[in-house]
């Protein structure tokens, strides 16, 4: 199985990316992980939001990987402890499923139809993350996740 991480817009902060970097390259012990980072659209009004969604949900749904199963991360998502998602990590593991995209929208979130073809919505907290902040809990819950599976220290 293979795992790509599919976000809106580069993560600025060179500490934060560093720390993602890292983790990323940890998950890469277990997994092959791929990163993709597609175009943030500027918006400045309600009307060019809605529009700006839409153009970030086609270039989202066109880096998708045939036969990949999509978990958006999204406030309205179930929340998973650090061991149920473990757990469901563990039931894609050994699944006839190519791999995982985990999708996580821009600043205005993703739009209607890129919300209705995920597979699965997953929120990482109820409480507010910024984009960039969200893109490293992930990848840190990522490695703690395939980390339980294999038995590692780092969880305990």
């Amino acid at each position: 199985m293979k795992l790509v991480l599919l976000w809106v817009g580069r993560t600025r902060d060179r500490n934060l990316r560093a720390a993602i970097d890292g983790y990323l390259e940890r998950v890469g012990r277990y997994l092959p992980v791929t990163l993709i980072e597609v175009k943030e659209e500027p918006a400045s009004d309600r009307h060019s939001r809605e529009a700006a969604l839409q153009k970030e949900g086609r270039r989202i749904r066109g880096k998708i990987p045939g036969g990949h199963e999509v978990v958006l991360l999204d406030v309205a998502g179930r929340e998973l402890s650090s061991q149920q998602l473990a757990t469901f990590l563990g039931k894609r593991l050994g699944s006839s499923s190519k791999g995982l995209v985990f999708v996580i929208g821009g600043h205005e979130g993703v739009d209607d139809r890129t919300r209705e073809s995920a597979d699965q919505m997953i929120a990482l907290s109820r409480m507010t993350l910024t984009h960039e902040m969200a893109r490293l809990v992930l990848a840190e819950q990522l490695y703690r996740a395939l980390s339980i599976l294999h038995g590692g220290r780092y969880h305990r």
